[in-house]
């Protein structure tokens, strides 16, 4: 069976980026992840103001997932959004990448902000399959924090075997990165080719710069093929970072 998965970094609405802020590009936002046709995509910065204008622009996905800041509303989401015809959200979860996981607002190691990941577990409606998501955002600023927090992700994931897991992201870390080999040596796989191009532009539209947007598979499916979206809408670019989308088999 088939499916689609993406992940993107919209960049959160708080920030001053002049012609590239939020209100300004926000269509494009919307068109870029419409443009990804996924299944499921993984969102990362996502403040309760984007929150609620991607739950009205669109209808056609359930978006998962708790703020950061009090596992409830506040701050950033790294939401999942799935589509309602077909699949069916069985649970999710959100967990903290830290040394207390489950306690809301901490942060872990030498970590600079709170980080999250959100964990679903999927039920295809037609054919009966199970598929687990886990989205997340690791740290920018803390190299122990990134790795620990991938050590932690495969330690949960592998706790449920039962399920094939897709793990969607910004890892703040590039391909051939410490928090990546820990994924890699783990059995996890990557889904874009080496030679795919770069994901964080900084509002420059730039397509050879450091990829750390990642889709990694493991037991339970193969990848079809996968790409990194380099396109603009309107004329505006939807985010600092381009999207990723891959296409999956579950076997």
């Amino acid at each position: 069976m088939g499916l689609r998965v993406g992940t993107f970094n919209i960049r959160n609405s708080s920030a001053d980026d002049g012609d590239d802020s939020w209100p300004v590009r926000r269509g494009a936002t919307v068109a870029a992840i419409e443009a990804l046709d996924a299944d499921v995509i993984g969102l990362q910065e996502v403040l309760p103001d984007q929150l609620a204008y991607l739950r009205e622009a669109l209808p056609a996905y359930e978006l998962v997932g708790a703020g950061r800041d009090d596992g409830d509303a506040a701050g950033e989401h790294a939401t999942v959004l799935v589509r309602r015809s077909q699949w069916l959200v069985e649970s999710h979860a959100t967990r903290w990448l830290s040394v207390e996981p489950e306690r809301p607002g901490s942060v872990g190691w030498d970590a600079d902000l709170t980080r999250i990941a959100t964990l679903v577990r999927l039920r295809h409606r037609e054919s009966g399959k199970a598929l687990g998501i886990a989205n997340t955002h690791y740290d920018h600023a803390g190299a122990t924090a990134r790795l620990e927090s991938s050590l932690l992700l495969d330690r949960w994931l592998a706790a449920e075997p039962d399920l094939p897991w897709v793990l969607l992201g910004d890892l703040n870390a590039t391909p051939d990165s410490e928090p990546l080999q820990a994924l890699t040596n783990a059995g996890w796989r990557q889904t874009l080719p080496a030679d795919a191009g770069g994901t964080d532009h900084e509002f420059t539209g730039a397509e050879d710069r450091d990829r750390i947007d990642h889709i990694l598979i493991g037991k339970g499916l193969s990848c079809v093929g996968a790409r990194i979206a380099y396109e603009r809408f309107d004329g505006r670019l939807p985010s600092d970072h381009w999207p990723v989308v891959a296409d999956l088999n579950m076997t």
